[in-house]
Parts: C-alpha cells; sequence; structure tokens
C-alpha cells in the first residue's frame, strides 16, 4: 500500500514534476528555507542534483532563491501551486481543444465505463447535468435527489428542459416532475436504488447504485444505449400522466404499482 508521501509524489508526477523535483518541493513544503545540503538531506536526492534541480523549480515559478553562502530555497505554499497548476491546465486544454477541433475526426466506435462506486456515478451525472444545453431526462431516488437537486435547478434557469422522475413523493418547485410509485417493487437491498440520467440525448450515466451488490453503474455516449435508456425513462413518464387521468381503472386492473404485471413479467 502506497504511503501518503508516496501517493503525492505520484500525483505531483501526474502534473508535470520530475520525481526528483517533487521530491524536493515536498522537502521544503517540511523544512524552508534550506540549502542544498539541507534539501538533499531530508528529500534523498543527491546533493550534487539539488541545484540543478531547485534552479528547475525556480523556472517553473514553485521555488524561490534567497541569500548566498548559503543559498537557500523556499517552496511555494499548496494552495497557491494548486491554482497555478489548475489555471496552467485550464488554458492548456483549452488550447489542446483548439487544435483538435482541426483534425476531421469520426469515431468508429463509443465507450462504455463503469463506474467503480455510487460517489462516483453522482460525480459523473453532476457533470453531465453541468453541461446540459437542451434537455435532461432523470430517474431519481428521493434519497438520493439532494446530491443532484441544485445542478437540477442551475440547469433550470439555464434554459434546460429538465424533465425528473422521482421514485418516491417529493416534488420540485421547478421542469417538469412525475412521480413513481414504490410499493410493490421488491425490496432494493441486492443491487440498490437506481439512478438513470440522459442529458441532450447525447450521452447517459445509469445503473444500480449498489447494495448486497458492488455498484453496476455505467456511463456512456454509446448511441443505442442512450436512446434505450432516454426511452426507458421517457415510457414511465408516459405511465405516469396516464395515471394521474386513470388511476384507479388502473390499479383496480392491474393492482397498486401494477403488481400484477410485475408478478406476471418478473418471475
Amino acid at each position: 500500500m502506497k504511503t501518503n508521501l508516496e501517493e503525492t509524489l505520484s500525483y505531483l508526477k501526474e502534473m508535470g514534476f520530475t520525481e526528483y523535483e517533487a521530491k524536493v518541493y515536498i522537502a521544503l513544503l517540511n523544512q524552508h528555507p534550506a540549502s542544498a545540503y539541507t534539501v538533499s538531506q531530508n528529500s534523498g536526492v543527491p546533493h550534487s542534483r539539488v541545484y540543478d534541480i531547485t534552479r528547475r523549480l525556480i523556472k517553473k515559478g514553485v521555488a524561490i532563491s534567497t541569500g548566498v553562502k548559503p543559498e537557500l530555497f523556499s517552496p511555494l505554499s499548496p494552495n497557491d501551486l494548486v491554482d497555478k497548476l489548475r489555471r496552467e491546465y485550464n488554458q492548456f486544454t483549452k488550447e489542446l481543444e483548439g487544435r483538435l477541433k482541426s483534425v476531421n475526426f469520426v469515431s468508429d466506435f463509443d465507450p462504455v465505463w463503469n463506474l467503480q462506486n455510487k460517489e462516483k456515478a453522482f460525480e459523473i451525472a453532476s457533470d453531465l447535468i453541468s453541461k446540459a444545453k437542451s434537455t435532461i431526462y432523470i430517474g431519481i431516488w428521493s434519497e438520493e435527489l439532494p446530491l443532484l437537486v441544485e445542478n437540477l435547478r442551475a440547469a433550470n434557469k439555464r434554459g434546460v428542459r429538465v424533465l425528473t422522475l422521482i421514485y418516491g413523493k417529493d416534488k420540485l418547485d421547478f421542469g417538469e416532475t412525475y412521480n413513481h410509485d414504490i410499493e410493490n417493487m421488491g425490496p432494493v437491498e441486492e443491487l440498490g436504488r437506481t439512478l438513470d440520467c440522459v442529458v441532450d440525448s447525447d450521452m447517459c450515466v445509469t445503473g444500480a447504485l449498489g447494495g448486497n451488490v458492488k455498484c453496476q453503474v455505467i456511463w456512456t455516449k454509446n448511441r443505442g444505449l442512450v436512446q434505450s435508456i432516454e426511452s426507458y425513462i421517457a415510457h414511465d413518464f408516459y405511465l405516469a400522466e396516464i395515471h394521474n387521468h386513470f388511476g384507479k381503472e388502473i390499479d383496480e386492473i392491474f393492482g397498486q404499482n401494477l403488481i400484477k404485471l410485475r408478478k406476471k413479467f418478473h418471475t
């Protein structure tokens, strides 16, 4: 198992630091200002390399040099480093996006990603909702609704059409809300509650959030899957509307929450 130090070094290397640069920066965080000798002792970087490494850190703007005989080094604060990296990353990705748009690319496949846990599922769903431009179809249980309600509200304010199917009795004061009765649906302990979210008919997050078995949620832009999930949610909207008008008759024929049909088609 990685130690906290190893994990921090790994993250810094992912952000463009060499291993020696990362070690020197961490050493400076723990003791500064520090001489080359002290940095070498604290970081494990050979003394002969410290001046070269610190010069590179100074050039990157994440360390400074003061004094002479001995020359002393101090690091940029962690908060300032993170802000600096975030700005540089955003600028880099904007430039890369512009350059890649000039490539005439047509994908020959649409990957399907498995999400390892409920937290990741809602992180991805939140991100998709924040990028929505025209429509959001979402099926969500009352228990998880607070995790996305403000994202959905913000999308509605942007002019996005938000259609929400809530498993439970909650209501929203924006968009179009439909309720799905949870009586006679059977236990959810095995797979857990579900999340289905389709954005702009272009991408979706869908699956079971995990109960006795692990999370089984995917996200994809695969057109066939996206259309299937959107149709699945839309059919529940249809049923909710029909039940609003003919609920008593439907319950008499098929039972509350269509229990007779559930028993017929789910053995």
